[in-house]
């Protein structure tokens, strides 16, 4: 007769059977077992089956594996979305047309971790309290101020409602509303469902409230509060506690047990690599028989902790690596959780995906920590906020286990990679404060090629905010200055030898020096330790090339001959690098003696034309010239037309052009003789630009078109504040009640003062004593406000048209007409008042 095969262990078929070989019960497995097909490793990447009890692993085919994980059968529900299936290896099916689709395998974290930074530009900025939309080209398309809207909160709205009905619901009631204006927040309760509708009309949430009353509807909308400024945090991290168990390690010796205890707790001995927590040895209580006291030959017991769940008691005893160590008995127990990575990640991105749409997720290698990671990219930054709930949820996949979601903010900045060489000391220090601060930082070098960007990101706003402000300042450099003043001289406009001896100088010093030839300093950047030194060498050696210099506004006839080919005549005459010429303002300057100035007056005032004329005939600058400097460009950049310029040039003509243009901001190639017709676009520029002066091009173009429309725009009066307001119309009712969002101070928007509980005409009544003594100053000192924008503007010298340097409207001096062109000014100078110079005293002053 057959035996009877033994009853199955309940405990080992679900891997915590503590008796071993001692049980009563089978420890065997069945083929066929669906249990049994859990406990094997959970994807097709994990061959190794487990046997927690005995220890054994044994070896199967990849190829059987997944045949026998019954998971391979059911189609991944990510692979077939817009983003992807993100993990690799896939439990699940990866089909597409009922053929096995290739699986890609891990894409660069790097990659991901910059999505939400390096997306294509919408070229959209917060620039003082206002979202600024620029053309391809830099000019300002529009400028929205959250004054501009409002945002209606509804409820009393059915669970599960869809945007679409909303829309229907508010167009029943009057209001047209696109489906972009409208939000459902998610995690709510089925009874708290609300709806956000944000539109562009100051009243709309007024207006629905009231509607909605009056018709005595069982729906209800409140004002919700627009935050005014805006942020960049659309990525969040989550994380979970790797599956561990707990092992108990039996010994017969106390100082065996302890030794080995010892060794485990100061990490020298590592279970897969990983360090684990253990417990002291504890002996084990023993009993009298009859006849003496028992021997227990595992008396000592260790019970190591956080031991990584897939160990088993091989892993246990070979990472005990001393054979005088080895145990006498190791039970391991059960795992925390059974799920594999890849099962988990796919249970939390549909926990991220019930909040909003994801535009990736990633799930990031194994590595030797404590924690799985993944990071999720959401469309909509508002998402992200909401997905933040799910912080601290238990999930039964993990069998209680908590999740750890957090929202990541990042700030990064792009600065030419010799620059960035040349200070890398100083970012060094600043990473070891920021990953004390729990920031990551980031380093990118020449990518894009010429460029190295610096990523910061982290959970704390304020902490990356500081961050960014530290990245600002490293990047800019250190002005040098000798005492309290910056160490300049006009010879530095030139490539000459004032030049060539502060780049010895930076050669000799390890450093770089940059000229900022618009505010006449030079920016230092290197260790600090060699800051006083760079400022002794430089300036000493700068004392040698101090000479007069003399300025020169060109005419139009006269620039349009120097860009034309008459400053190479010039050159010839003077000697090379003694004259620079200025495209930008328009300018020579001659840096040698009094003779040498004469001598280019001559030039430009007729004298030797044949020869001007001759050269402007035939052009020659060579390729590498920069059209901006007319030297052999220093740190070239080349444009998409094909022209070289010095990389200083480049910046001071694209920082400038805000000043120069007569219309629309663009910014305009300098080549040919500042014929090209070439316009740079803002993606252009985004690629040969470095951060910082970018950002200052979009941030002047947005400052000169706030200028040019004093009707529509004012700042705040409060000092140092920079926050802009939309204008109103006077009136002699109060106007609306206006508080700067950054500041906190109450402005009238229509005489852009405070005054309140006062009409515009009752403030200026009580004012106008001060009003009146300004007025009478400004009449000595010859000053007038200009009747468009309020600049004010003083008349020293000149003809009697004026431009202004706020608005650039073109004005009569003697009437203060506006005129939108120069033509017509002069026009009405010569008609109404007799020319456009030599007017009467009397009429000088009004």
């Amino acid at each position: 007769m057959a035996p009877t095969k033994a009853k199955p262990c309940f405990y080992f078929a679900h891997g915590g059977c503590r008796n071993g070989d001692h049980c009563r019960f089978s420890h065997e497995r069945a083929a066929n077992s669906e249990k049994d097909v859990n406990l094997i490793a959970s994807t097709s990447a994990d061959i190794e089956r487990l046997d927690i009890n005995t220890g054994d692993a044994t070896r199967a085919s990849s190829t059987a594996q997944v045949q026998s994980d019954s998971r391979a059968t059911i189609p991944c529900k990510f692979f077939g979305s817009a983003g992807g299936c993100r993990n690799d290896p896939c439990p699940y099916s990866h089909t597409s047309g009922g053929h096995q689709a290739e699986k890609t395998g891990n894409h660069d974290l790097a990659m991901i971790e910059d999505e939400d930074q390096e997306g294509q530009d919408d070229f959209t900025r917060d620039l003082s309290g206002a979202l600024v939309s620029f053309s391809e080209t830099g000019h300002v398309l529009k400028v929205s101020l959250p004054t501009d809207y409002s945002c209606a909160c509804i409820t009393g709205l059915k669970p599960g409602i869809q945007p679409e009905t909303i829309v229907e619901i508010l167009g029943g009631f009057g209001f047209n509303v696109s489906i972009d204006c409208v939000r459902i927040p998610k995690g709510t309760l089925p009874s708290e469902t609300k709806a956000l509708v944000k539109v562009e009309d100051p009243s709309f949430a007024k207006e629905l409230g009231d509607r909605l009353k009056q018709q005595q509807s069982d729906l209800s909308a409140t004002p919700h509060p627009i935050h005014s400024k805006r942020s960049n945090c659309r990525k969040v991290s989550v994380s979970w506690h790797k599956a561990t168990r707990s092992v108990w390690v039996n010994y017969g010796n106390g100082g065996i047990a302890d030794r080995v205890a010892q060794k485990f707790a100061d990490g020298r001995y590592k279970v897969l690599g990983q360090s684990v927590k253990c417990s002291k040895a504890k002996e084990a209580d023993t009993g009298w028989r009859r006849g003496g006291f028992s021997h227990n030959p595992v008396a000592w017991t260790i019970t190591l902790s956080d031991v990584p769940g897939p160990a088993t008691r091989t892993d246990v005893e070979e990472s005990i690596r001393a054979s005088y160590d080895k145990p006498r008995h190791i039970e391991p127990s059960r795992p925390s959780y059974r799920a594999s990575d890849a099962e988990v990640s796919v249970e939390v991105r549909c926990l991220l995906e019930k909040h909003g749409r994801l535009e990736n997720f990633y799930l990031e290698p194994i590595s030797m920590g404590k924690r799985v990671k993944a990071v999720a990219l959401f469309q909509d930054e508002a998402d992200a906020m909401s997905a933040c709930s799910l912080n601290n949820e238990q999930l039964s996949i993990l069998e209680k286990g908590k999740l750890t979601v957090t929202l990541k903010q990042s700030t990064k900045i792009k600065i030419q990679t010799p620059f960035y060489l040349a200070m890398e000391t100083r970012f060094d220090e600043e990473r070891k404060i920021w990953r004390e601060r729990h920031l990551a930082c980031h380093v990118y070098v020449d990518s894009p090629p010429g460029f190295t960007v610096l990523k910061v990101e982290g959970d704390n706003p304020n902490e990356v905010a500081n961050a960014r402000k530290t990245l600002d300042q490293i990047s800019q450099g250190v002005v040098l200055k000798n005492g309290e003043d910056p160490i300049w001289t006009s010879a530095l406009r030139t490539n000459g030898s004032a030049h060539k001896r502060v780049k010895a100088i930076e050669k000799e010093l390890g450093i770089l020096v940059r000229r900022d030839k618009a505010k006449c300093q030079l920016c230092f950047y290197g260790p600090l330790e060699k800051y006083q030194q760079a400022v002794t060498q430089i300036s000493e050696a700068l004392k040698e090339e101090s000479s007069p210099s003399y300025k020169i506004d060109l005419k139009p006839d006269q620039f349009s001959r120097m860009v034309q080919g008459g400053f190479k005549y010039v050159e010839q005459a003077l000697g090379k690098n003694v004259a620079v010429l200025d495209v930008v303002s328009k300018r020579l300057t001659v840096g040698g003696t009094k003779k040498q100035y004469e001598m280019a007056l001559a030039i430009l005032n007729g004298a030797d034309g044949i020869e001007i004329r001759a050269s402007a005939a035939n052009p020659s600058s060579p390729e590498g010239d920069c059209p901006i400097c007319f030297c052999e460009a220093e740190t070239p950049v080349q444009t998409s037309c094909m022209h070289t310029y010095c990389l200083e040039c480049f910046e001071d003509s694209c920082k400038s052009a805000a000043s120069t243009s007569k219309a629309d901001f663009q910014v305009k190639c300098q080549g040919d003789g500042c014929t090209c017709p070439t316009i740079f676009t803002l993606q252009e520029l985004k690629e040969r630009l470095s951060s910082s002066v970018f950002e200052s091009v979009l941030k002047s173009s947005f400052e000169e078109y706030v200028q040019r429309r004093p009707d529509a725009f004012h700042y705040c009066p409060e000092p140092d504040c920079g926050y802009i307001y939309r204008c109103t119309p006077a009136s002699n009712s109060k106007p609306p009640a206006y508080m700067c969002p950054n500041c906190l101070v109450p402005v009238c928007t229509s005489c852009h003062t405070r005054h309140d509980g006062q009409t515009c005409a009752e403030y200026k009544d009580i004012a106008s004593g001060g009003y009146k003594a300004l007025e009478e100053l400004k009449r000595k000192l010859n000053i007038k406000d200009c009747p468009k924008c309020t600049t004010r503007i003083e008349k020293t010298d000149g003809c009697n048209h004026m431009t202004c340097g706020g608005c650039k409207s073109h004005l009569c001096w003697v009437c203060m007409a506006v005129f939108g062109t120069s033509t017509e000014c002069y026009a009405h100078l010569n008609q109404a008042h007799g020319g456009h110079g030599g007017v009467p005293q009397h009429l000088m002053l009004w």
